[in-house]
C-alpha cells in the first residue's frame, strides 16, 4: 500500500525505495509484482506511476477496517 501511495504522483524507483525503506532486491520484487498485477505502470522516463486499477485497490483497502485496526489501537492508548 505504501508503494502505491508513494507512486500516486509518479516516482522513480529510487525515491520510491528511499521513502519506503527498501533494499534494491526488495524493490526489485515488489515492483515487479505490482506492474505484473496491473497496479503499477511503468511510464516513458522510466518512472512508476500508480495506476487506476491500484487505486482503486487503495480505496478498497483504506475502506476496510482490518487496515486501520493500528490506528484506532493507538487512538485508545493515547
Amino acid at each position: 500500500m505504501e508503494i502505491l501511495n508513494r507512486a500516486a504522483s509518479g516516482r522513480m524507483k529510487t525515491e520510491i525505495m528511499r521513502d519506503v525503506g527498501l533494499s534494491y532486491l526488495q524493490a526489485k520484487l515488489y515492483l515487479n509484482e505490482l506492474v505484473e498485477r496491473g497496479l503499477l505502470e511503468i511510464g516513458e522516463k522510466r518512472n512508476l506511476k500508480t495506476t487506476k486499477k491500484g487505486q482503486e485497490f487503495l480505496e478498497k483497502c483504506e475502506a476496510c477496517p482490518l487496515f486501520n485496526w493500528d490506528r484506532e489501537k493507538l487512538k485508545t492508548l493515547i
